[in-house]
């Protein structure tokens, strides 16, 4: 595959992921770790936390296609 390919799938893969942590993180009942009536700062911090686990998911969901590339390589 050529880089820009990769690159635009590794995007691809960020946006998604981060979609799928918001869904997942949306199920939890996080309300009671914050005050009542903020509720700025608990989507800000679903947003966050989205991202982060999303592009870390993504990361290694990457990685892992990579190393399979490389191990593909060395008994092929």
């Amino acid at each position: 595959m050529l880089i820009s390919q990769l690159a635009f799938i590794h995007i691809v893969l960020h946006i998604f992921c981060v979609i799928f942590a918001f869904w997942v993180i949306g199920s939890l009942n996080v309300d009671s770790w914050f005050r009542k009536g903020d509720t700025g700062r608990i989507r800000l911090f679903f947003i966050l936390l989205a991202i982060l686990l999303g592009s870390a998911l993504s990361n290694f969901i990457m990685d892992f296609f990579r190393l399979v590339q490389e191990a593909s390589l060395m008994f092929g």
